[in-house]
């Protein structure tokens, strides 16, 4: 199977997800493209963005931990973790191709997949929506990784809502991309506990692992033809931007963002 991995930049996260893909799928995937996320065109867009909802200390400490793992990425030699802080570092250790697209749903992007001749693409938490030229294009369609039990939290940063709503579980699913947001059929689902006292940051780190199991499970059903997808029941709910208000839950449930 010819599979493109369509993820965002991102130093902590993501990066683990996609090694784990990179690291069972070697041979399968051509290309693993970062996509512009138009919501937080930038480092200090997206610190400006945070400032009014998580305060001066959060933002100071993220900038820390930030400014470390970039070093880390610039100088290997300086890095003992055995993990990479970058999506490119990932693709250089396996040598897969690496590239960069503003827009996902461009003629010439579409174009240079059909070139590629891709048949799977792996959505691994990319901001930008697919439209339907870039759905309907690989022969056995788009999966994404969503960290929640849909159909509740859907849209963006799904494990601090569940975190802040006050959810003792975390839904971790790989579901097809349909037009609509988190809408289409789910292959996988399964389920995490958030331990009390819990950190944003090893929910995530647990979530986006979770979910690189999930897609290589559902590439093997794919592939088997073994594959049942279906459409979730009950009703749903569509979260956005992080508030001040919701903060001062996650915090009084006794959670912490690191």
């Amino acid at each position: 199977m010819r599979i493109m991995i369509i993820t965002e930049k991102d130093e902590f996260y993501l990066p683990l997800a996609v090694d784990k893909l990179l690291k069972t799928c070697n041979g399968q995937v051509l290309e693993v493209v970062c996509a512009r996320n138009p919501l937080l065109p930038g480092t200090y867009a997206a610190a400006r963005k945070f400032l009014k909802i998580f305060g001066f200390w959060q933002i100071f400490l993220q900038g820390i931990r930030l400014t470390k793992v970039k070093i880390l990425d610039l100088i290997p030699s300086w890095n003992f973790s055995g993990r990479h802080y970058s999506i490119k570092s990932v693709c250089k250790a396996y040598d897969i191709p690496y590239s960069y697209c503003e827009n996902l749903n461009e003629t010439h992007f579409i174009q240079h997949c059909k070139d590629l001749r891709i048949e799977l693409i792996a959505s691994v938490s990319p901001t930008q929506i697919f439209k339907e030229p870039l759905i309907n294009l690989p022969k056995y369609g788009c999966i994404n990784i969503h960290t929640a039990k849909l159909p509740k939290y859907r849209g963006l940063y799904p494990t601090y809502w569940a975190m802040a709503c006050g959810e003792k579980i975390l839904g971790v699913c790989v579901h097809y991309i349909e037009q609509g947001i988190d809408t289409g059929k789910i292959i996988l689902q399964d389920e995490l506990d958030i331990p009390a006292g819990a950190t944003l940051d090893y929910m995530l780190t647990v979530s986006k692992l979770k979910g690189a199991e999930l897609i290589l499970n559902a590439i093997k059903q794919i592939e088997q033809e073994t594959v049942k997808p279906y459409y979730a029941e009950g009703q749903g709910s569509y979260f956005s931007f992080p508030t001040r208000k919701s903060y001062k839950e996650f915090k009084r449930l006794g959670y912490k963002l690191w």
